[in-house]
């Protein structure tokens, strides 16, 4: 048989005990315990541990087997509001180690909600193309952690028990913002990341060097958005905010295909062309005092009890507190599995300013002029695409951490 997969490293652990039987081989076993675990349940847009894995698809290739001798069983809970999971085969029955088989292959995927196809075999091990639901009004609403894992275990070494070391296979990115200068107010009403491939096939090579644990993706398809409409406006402050949906029943958390996507070059025609993140916001400066004293005219600036508020952003001369525009922040993004990117966008600091003018026409879907008068899209005189909408554009700087797991040890009977 074919084996061309060594494949993943740690991000969950789950210690399974297997003595496995085939019902349409009669093998002598060895009759052992069946297999059980401990875990929780999955929830959506957060990140898979053992503690909330519910379900998860095992496979199994034992040696001298003609076909797989565990073909995608769900790993189960036994009882409601147990933390101890099992494996049945298709008669109810337990898998059992058998006797005379010294080296079985295992290979497993979750949450068992996960909506994708495998193609498992001895000799293949893949995904056919998988696609995160791409949406601009609730982000990861419906994201789950990809996780996925492979042992091969020898009798003489685990005896009874195999190991399952899970690993991320997504990559989570997460979009935060503040406001550097306190005189300035900045609201945002949306959040979103641009022109990224929504759709990749997951193979596992052994000699391959893009990506970690022997995990090889392959974009597809067309350029997608991901990112979020907020139901009200976020106020940032000097500390960085998450810009996604926070609300009880969900988190935005994205959780997209590894890729790399150069950064949009702040042309025109580069609507579909190069990664960049967008928000819609609203940009005001706060002085003291009711009279506004500069020179020009005062239409931009409004009242607000013993203080005078001008409208840099958008700049449409008049001043209107419902007013909102698009300003943008190109990006090179390199995403592996099992990493967080974390982009932290800094507005009107000491060397930020408010983004650069996105390209047009935006993409359908997002709020617009035609939905709402208040959504300005039109750039005053002087601004072209990719010009600064102030004096600078935003600063902003990425962290990459990788995903992190408590002690995650499940005994198996």
């Amino acid at each position: 048989m074919n084996k061309n997969v060594k494949l993943l490293g740690m991000a969950a652990v789950v210690s399974m005990t297997f003595a496995s039987c085939s019902s349409d081989e009669m093998k002598e076993i060895y009759q052992g315990e069946g297999i059980s675990f401990t875990t929780k349940v999955n929830t959506r847009a957060t990140v898979t541990t053992l503690e909330n894995l519910d379900g998860f698809y095992v496979y199994a290739d034992a040696e001298g087997y003609d076909n797989m001798f565990i073909n995608g069983q769900l790993a189960t809970k036994e009882s409601e509001g147990s933390n101890k999971y099992v494996i049945k085969d298709e008669n109810n029955g337990s898998y059992y180690w058998p006797s005379e088989v010294k080296n079985i292959e295992f290979w497993a995927y979750g949450p068992k909600d996960i909506n994708i196809t495998p193609e498992i075999t001895s000799g293949t091990q893949a995904f056919k193309p998988f696609t995160p639901k791409a949406a601009l009004d609730e982000g990861g609403k419906e994201h789950l952690d990809f996780v996925v894992a492979y042992a091969k275990a020898k009798r003489e070494d685990s005896g009874s028990g195999v190991t399952l070391n899970f690993n991320h296979a997504l990559s989570q990115v997460i979009v935060n913002a503040k406001r550097g200068d306190s005189s300035k107010r900045v609201y945002v009403k949306g959040a979103w990341i641009m022109n990224v491939k929504g759709t990749g096939t997951l193979t596992f090579k052994d000699n391959t060097t893009q990506y970690p644990n022997h995990m090889s993706w392959e974009t597809s398809g067309s350029n997608v958005n991901y990112g979020v409409t907020f139901s009200s406006r976020k106020t940032l402050d000097k500390d960085y905010q998450f810009m996604g949906n926070t609300e009880e029943d969900y988190n935005s958390t994205l959780m997209l295909i590894p890729q790399t996507v150069s950064k949009w070059d702040g042309k025109a025609d580069g609507s579909n062309n190069g990664a960049f993140i967008l928000l819609l916001c609203r940009v005001e400066a706060v002085h003291d005092g009711t009279v506004h004293d500069g020179s020009g005219s005062s239409d931009n600036v409004g009242i607000e009890g013993e203080t005078h508020i001008h409208q840099l952003f958008p700049a449409t001369g008049t001043y209107n507190e419902e007013q909102y525009g698009y300003t943008c922040v190109p990006v090179d993004l390199t995403w592996k599995p099992g990493y967080k990117y974390i982009y932290n966008l800094e507005f009107c600091g000491a060397n930020s300013g408010a983004g650069i003018y996105p390209p047009t026409p935006l993409p359908s879907g997002l709020p617009s002029h035609d939905k709402d008068e208040n959504i300005i899209t039109d750039r005053p005189d002087g601004k072209d695409v990719g010009s600064l909408v102030l004096d600078n554009p935003i600063g902003f700087t990425v962290t990459v951490e990788e995903w992190t797991n408590d002690n995650n040890n499940v005994d198996m009977n």
